[in-house]
Formats: structure tokens, C-alpha cells, sequence
């Protein structure tokens, strides 16, 4: 080790914690120290980095995408029911091969990284990403989405699928993901239950998004009769919560229609909530209740969901959504949504999404057009970098710099 000391105009090494002219310590891939002034950079004798006039930040990590359905951008109804959605995605899903998933993989995860993220928690469902993203610099927790239906004759196939040891590949940890409770029986939910407490992977679940899916779980009605039969009659969260699937390794992912009593339920847990600003919008569906999830004490992150229901992959768009349909939301909590919060959400906390002793030496360089870096106020740059008003300029990801591709 001594490794080399990278800076900037400006560091970000915290949302209440901008240092004028800091640097950041790299070597073998990790921060070693963030040194906190022009003056502390000069006495390291190391070399020096200097990336000029920008804004060195840790890289975002989205807590949610779908990078094997980034070719389906504008192509599925936003309009009508979600079960016409869930059709459209099936036909949209069996026609494509898997060269055309691996495309779409590839093309998603350069957008991510293009757009300054460095960590994604992605869905997988067809078991193409792993291979189309060989070599790939992003750093992904790859869920891997098991369902049955409501189908007996399918559940013990699934329950095989979740059961099958994948090869380990640099820059990749594991993760479970039980699509939703409406798409998972009961028998499959507690097995992966069983398989997750065992290996204390990290659990991904889509929970509570739409009125019809909470309709059908609870009382077997609704536009989900169309396509699902056998329901529990239960809530969505006590079908998760009864496999044992709800806990600190947990996010739920949209979270728009809790019961009342679930986000305390969610809090005492401490599972994490996963909103996607950019597929809320695309429904077109009412505010999301951030000030709710505050006062329960719920910790909300941020992801982007897939092209089948978003328009980019951009997690500087996410946090502008945010901001703009929350406009009481303090520019350093969505931050926090964005980083520290999503990190938490894919298992990570402490290792990504922000500049301290130990966390992986993975960060982003910002230009903020616009912005004299030498007269701006931390909130000036804060509000910026949160209402997407940054261009990436640079990323590291353990501790190397990665050509970004095109944005």
C-alpha cells in the first residue's frame, strides 16, 4: 500500500459533509482514508489525482432494476389494469432470445454506469445476465426471482431453480428474489424462507405495489382472477412474514398500499423499502408516502425498476422524481435514498455508496454545468447533484478508473 490520493474542486464524502479540496486515499481497492482539505492532500506525499473542477461523490447504488428487460423500453401500456401490464410483459418476455436478453443486459448495466451508478440490485429471472455481463466493472447483487404462480406442479421446479449453486463471478454476490406474494404459493414462499436464513442471502421481494394485487391476496378477487387462482387469503406482507422472509436482510420493493400496521411492522424489522420514482411516474400513480415511512421509521432507498415500466435508468432522474413530487423531501435524506440507504437495501452498508475508511473505493467525478464550484455552498451542490442536474465525468470502481460508455 501507499496506492495514490484522487481529488477534486469539491468532496462529497457525506450529505452534511462536503470538504472543499479533500481527497480520497485509494489503495487495493478500498478507501483508506479521506483526507479533508487541500493541505492534508499535500502532507500525505503520495501521488495526486486531480480531476479539476468537479465534484467527487460516492457512485449511486440502485436498490432495484431489471437489466434483462432494458430492450423493452417504451413498448408495455402504462394505461388500464396492472394485469394487462403483467400480460403484455409475458408476450413482450417470450419473444425474445436469449442473445436479445443478453444485449439488453449488456446495454442496461453500460446506461447504469454511464449515469454514475456503481452498484445495481438487478432481478434476474432467466439466468442470461450472469454471462452477458462477464467482465463488466458494475458491481451487482444478482436476486434470483423464483415463482410458481400459485401452481402446485410448478412449485417444486422452483424450489429446485433456488436451490442451484452458481459459479462466483468477480464483482457479484447472491440474492434471493420471491417475485411477490401473489405470484409465490405459500410452500414456495417458506422454502426460500428455509433457504435464505440458511445461507443468509439477501432477499429482494415486489410487495404491495397496486390495489389489484392486495385484492386478490386478500379476499381471491379482482383482475387478478384472470390470471391467478388459489389465493391465500391473507395480506401480502403476513404471507412474507410467515416464511420468515422478513428482516434485516429484506427490501420491499414499492411498498405503494401497506395495510395499516405494516410500515411499524416493516420498522421492527428493519427490512428496507425500495421506491422507484420513475415507474410511479409511469403509472401515473398517487404520491408515494415518504412522510409516513419517516414517521414509522422506515428506511426508504431508491432504485430505477426496469424499461418495461421506466423511461431511463438514471438514478439522478430518480432522485429528481423524488424531489419533485415530495417537495417537502430535504435534498440530503434523498441523497441518502441514493447511496447509504440503497447500499443497505442489496447488503452492502458500510462498503458502498459512500467515502469512508474500509468502504470500497467506488466514486464518480460530476461537473455541474452551470455552477461556479469556486463560489457554491455545499446545499448548492447538493441540491444540484439531487435534482439531476450533474454530468458524470469519471467512476472508479475498486479503486480503478472505468471507461464510462456513451451516455
Amino acid at each position: 500500500m501507499p496506492g495514490q490520493i484522487v481529488t477534486g474542486r469539491w468532496l462529497l464524502a457525506a450529505p452534511t459533509r462536503f470538504l472543499d479540496g479533500g481527497g480520497v486515499h485509494v489503495a487495493r481497492g478500498r478507501v483508506v482514508t479521506v483526507l479533508r482539505s487541500r493541505s492534508a492532500v499535500r502532507r500525505a506525499q503520495l501521488p495526486v489525482l486531480d480531476l479539476g473542477d468537479v465534484v467527487l461523490t460516492p457512485g449511486f447504488v440502485n436498490a432495484h432494476a431489471h437489466l434483462e428487460l432494458t430492450a423493452f423500453a417504451g413498448t408495455l401500456p402504462s394505461a388500464g389494469t396492472f394485469t394487462d401490464w403483467i400480460r403484455a410483459l409475458l408476450r413482450r418476455k417470450a419473444s425474445q432470445s436469449p442473445d436479445d436478453v443478453a444485449r439488453a443486459a449488456r446495454a442496461g448495466a453500460d446506461r447504469l454506469l454511464a449515469s454514475g451508478t456503481t452498484t445495481v440490485g438487478d432481478i434476474d429471472s432467466m439466468d442470461l445476465v450472469d454471462a452477458a455481463l462477464a467482465g463488466h466493472p458494475l458491481r451487482r447483487r444478482a436476486y434470483r426471482e423464483v415463482l410458481d404462480a400459485q401452481d402446485p406442479q410448478r412449485t417444486d421446479a422452483a424450489i429446485e431453480r433456488a436451490l442451484v449453486r452458481r459459479p462466483r463471478r468477480a464483482g457479484q454476490l447472491e440474492g434471493i428474489a420471491p417475485h411477490a406474494p401473489y405470484t409465490v404459493s405459500e410452500r414456495l414462499l417458506a422454502a426460500l424462507g428455509r433457504r435464505a436464513r440458511r445461507t443468509r442471502r439477501c432477499v429482494s421481494i415486489h410487495w404491495a405495489e397496486t390495489r389489484e394485487e392486495r385484492e386478490w391476496l386478500q379476499s381471491g378477487s379482482g383482475p387478478m382472477t384472470a390470471i391467478l387462482s388459489g389465493s391465500p387469503r391473507k395480506s401480502g406482507l403476513d404471507a412474507i412474514d410467515g416464511a420468515g422472509l422478513l428482516g434485516p436482510r429484506t427490501s420491499l420493493v414499492h411498498g405503494n398500499f401497506p395495510d395499516r400496521g405494516d410500515l411499524e411492522r416493516l420498522s421492527r424489522a428493519r427490512a428496507t423499502l425500495v421506491h422507484c420514482p420513475g415507474t410511479h411516474a409511469y403509472f401515473a400513480r398517487e404520491p408515494f408516502d415518504f412522510e409516513s415511512c419517516a414517521k414509522h421509521g422506515v428506511l426508504v432507498a431508491l432504485g430505477t425498476d426496469g424499461l418495461a415500466s421506466n423511461a431511463d435508468l438514471d438514478m439522478r432522474r430518480e432522485m429528481r422524481l423524488a424531489r419533485e413530487a415530495a417537495p417537502g423531501l430535504a435534498p440530503d435524506l434523498v441523497w441518502d435514498m441514493a447511496t447509504t440507504h440503497a447500499a443497505r437495501a442489496v447488503g452492502l452498508a458500510g462498503r458502498v455508496g459512500e467515502l469512508a475508511a474500509g468502504s470500497h473505493a467506488d466514486f464518480c467525478a460530476h461537473a455541474l454545468p452551470g455552477v461556479d464550484l469556486a463560489r457554491a455552498r455545499p446545499s448548492d451542490l447538493l441540491d444540484a447533484l439531487t435534482a439531476g442536474r450533474s454530468t458524470v465525468v469519471t467512476a472508479w470502481i475498486g479503486g480503478r478508473s472505468v471507461p464510462l460508455p456513451a451516455a
